[in-house]
């Protein structure tokens, strides 16, 4: 059974009513954490992403906005092991953006929140707002929710309000954010990413 993360505002639909416990069955935009990059990409557009790509601590990991048209989504984030041949996606992020509308993204946030606290049964919920780690400044702020699945890995949900600084230096906006992650990427995020 699959079940699908691809509509933002938690119109997930459903191939049945049973709840679902497992990373491997949500999707962003027709991708599955764990499946290979290869699937829907060449290597040599995989190759072209890593050119505006950002890294995790000893690039570890990489981060890449990939092309994908999308009707939900202003930017899609996969996550990657750099030299691995066969582009396993370790996690899958949608992001859209709230350009200075922090209290929508909130709200949307909320019912994202809803929807998926009734699509899982084991799973644990924590809750975090604070600084937005990768901006240095520590003038952006996000409210985050996770979802740590018993199962391994886990679902986050992040409206981000994007410091001054960070808006004109990078052009970052405020966003929110739907991510799925694996279990190993989890554990690597549980030391010292940055």
């Amino acid at each position: 059974m699959k079940i699908f993360l691809s509509m933002l505002f938690i119109l997930f639909s459903f191939h049945s009513f049973s709840k679902a416990d497992d990373i491997g069955d949500f999707e962003i935009e027709g991708m599955y954490v764990g499946e290979t990059l290869l699937k829907y990409y060449d290597k040599e557009k995989i190759k072209s992403f890593y050119q505006n790509s950002s890294y995790y601590r000893d690039k570890a990991f990489a981060v890449i906005f990939v092309d994908r048209d999308s009707n939900m989504y202003d930017r899609i984030q996969v996550t990657l092991k750099p030299g691995d041949n066969k582009h396993i996606i370790f996690s899958l992020e949608g992001i859209i953006d709230f350009n200075k509308e922090i209290n929508k993204c909130r709200k949307k946030r909320k019912k994202i929140i809803y929807d998926i606290e009734n699509m899982f049964s084991d799973y644990e919920r924590v809750d975090d707002d604070g600084y937005y780690e990768p901006d240095q400044t520590k003038n952006s702020f996000s409210n985050t929710t996770w979802f740590f699945l018993k199962s391994g890995g886990f679902i986050s949900v992040e409206c981000t309000e994007m410091g001054n600084e960070v808006r004109k230096e990078r052009g970052w906006t405020d966003q929110l954010s739907i991510a799925i992650t694996s279990e190993k990427l989890e554990s690597f995020l549980r030391g010292n990413p940055y």
